[in-house]
Order: structure tokens, then sequence, then C-alpha cells
């Protein structure tokens, strides 16, 4: 079988035009795509691989042979980053810088000998790349969703993306470098898996996160704390203002400063409010003459708060309760 050399500069994406076995020679980084290779994988003397596909040693591609057939199809030249989206057959990358490659990648063996570092988990996205809310692939790429239902799953590098209104569990599948990621919603859990490094995850306050795979390094979720103001019923400067003239009995809640874990529920907490009981002369919505107060006021946090949004409530009581 005849070998058909191609030069490229710059970035290069296997799309399905070129004829299997596939050789891309020295590329810079290669980001792998679900369900993209219909063969092999073999990646020869990468710096580092990052992968959720069951890796080897031994070449499945390589040598100039790919089984019993030779490498039909070399590109070659000054390239930059490559991409692999569809490959009807084997593919075989040489000496590249860093490999990321997504759960699913080949339908055949994947193999990384002479690999200086290689990163490898186990996990299974929930759908098919092109079923989630926002899928994206390449350079650079961008994304955005409105009451997501599945989640975001990106292969490449520098993707940003923005999920807003998620009041349902949704999955973020990032692989490669340089994501950020940006979740904002209400009682839903967000599972993160990240495959590569340097990627970003900003998760609202009323919601639940967990990295469910780290295959690589310097990723981070980034979950803003609960704001205990939510748990407040009633502010001290509220239950003043009604309590009008006379004697009266008051009710509030403040925030409590200090408390890394709730006395209450015995769990970690972000905010814990203090509920405080006073009976007072009032003036002008200002106590003048205080009878009774509570010296040891009872606390809550936004686990135990009946006023927290609980991310385990089912998907319809929370589309019920924000819709």
């Amino acid at each position: 079988m005849t070998r058909n050399g191609t030069t490229y500069d710059g970035d290069v994406t296997l799309n399905g035009s070129e004829r299997p076995p596939v050789e891309l020679h020295d590329p810079a980084d290669v980001f792998v795509g679900g369900a993209s290779v219909a063969g092999d994988l073999t990646v020869q003397n990468a710096e580092y691989v990052f992968t959720h596909a069951p890796v080897t040693d031994d070449a499945a591609v390589g040598d100039g042979t790919a089984g019993d057939a030779a490498v039909e199809t070399e590109i070659r030249g000054s390239l930059e980053d490559g991409y692999v989206q569809s490959v009807d057959g084997d593919v075989l990358l040489g000496d590249a810088e860093d490999v990321f490659i997504a759960a699913d990648a080949a339908d055949g063996a994947v193999s990384a000998p002479g690999a200086e570092n290689v990163y490898a988990g186990e996990a299974t996205p929930v759908a098919a790349p092109d079923d989630y809310d926002v899928s994206t692939f390449g350079w650079k790429q961008s994304g955005s969703a409105t009451d997501p239902d599945t989640g975001v799953y990106a292969v490449g590098m520098a993707h940003d993306i923005d999920l807003t209104k998620v009041n349902s569990d949704v999955e973020l599948y990032l692989v490669g470098h340089g994501h950020e990621v940006r979740v904002e919603g209400r009682g839903a859990a967000v599972s993160v898996h990240f495959v590569g490094y340097d990627n970003t995850v900003s998760v609202g306050p009323y919601l639940a996160s967990s990295v469910e795979t780290d295959t690589g390094f310097d990723n981070a979720v980034d979950a803003d704390p609960y704001p205990a103001e939510d748990l407040v019923e009633m502010s001290r400067s509220e239950a003043y203002s009604n309590a009008g003239f006379g004697r009266r009995k008051v009710t509030f809640q403040e925030p409590a400063n200090g408390d890394e874990w709730c006395p209450n529920c015995g769990k970690p907490a972000e905010a814990i409010i203090e509920r405080h009981q006073m009976e007072a002369f009032f003036l002008f919505g200002w106590p003048l003459w205080t009878f009774e107060q509570s010296t040891n006021p009872a606390r809550e946090c936004e686990h135990c708060s009946p006023n927290a949004i609980h991310a385990e409530l089912s998907a319809s009581e929370r589309r019920e309760i924000f819709d």
C-alpha cells in the first residue's frame, strides 16, 4: 500500500477525509474526542498523556504498520495542535507534547509506548457528546445554555462556557486545558470530570458540586460560599421596626461568625445563623428597656435550616419550587 504524505503548517483537524491508517507526526498538543477513532489509537513518545480510555504499553499502531496494513496517510510539517474528530480506522500520534483522550475515543485499543507521564482514569460520560446541552471541540470555543438538563462536553483548549438557571443535575466533562466553565442556578448538583490540566469550574452558592474524576493536575472547582443572609427570615432591624410601641416579644436571626461546624447538625458549614428572642419595651422601633433576651441562641446552617435550598430535592420538586 502506498504511503500518502501531506505537509501542513499550523493546527490540523482529522475530520474523516484522511484515508486510514493515519499518522500525525510531531504535533504540539493533540485532543482526541469521544467516538472519533474507528480503529486503534497509538500515542508514541508523548511527554504527557491524559486519558479516560484503558491504556497499554504495546503499540497498536506503529513502526509503519497497523495490523497488516502500512500507514496510508502521513501528516507532518510545522504542525501546531492536532484535533482528532473523526477517522475511519487506525491513528498514530508520533512525538506529540501533550495528548488528551476522551472516554470511548477509540473503538479499538489505546496504547502509549514511550510516554513520559500517563494520567489515566476511568469515567463514562452520561450521554453522547452531541447530546449535551453544550458540546464544544477545538481551540478557543465558547458556548452557553439556559435551564440545561445534561451539561457540558468540551474537548480542546481554552473553552469559555456558561450555564445559567440550572435546576437539574448536570455533568461537566472537560478534556484538555485552559477551560473556564461558570454554572449558576439553584437546588441542583454539578458533577465534574477533568481530563487534563489548568481547568476551572465556578459554581454558584445554591448548587452542590463534586469532582468525580481528576485525571490530571491544577484543575479546580471554585464554589461560592452560601450567603448566611439567605437563611435569615427576620433581621434585627426588621424585628425592631415591626415592634412598634410598648412591651413586645420579638424574634430575629443574625449571621454567626467564627464557627466552621454547625452545632445543630454537626456538619461543616459555610453559613451559620443564630436565632434570637427578646422581650423589651420599644419606642419608635428601639428597645428602651430589656426584660429578657436569649443568651445561648439556637444555631442552624445551610444544611439544616428550613430556609436553605437543598440540592437533594428531586428535579420535579425543584422545578415546582422555582418555576
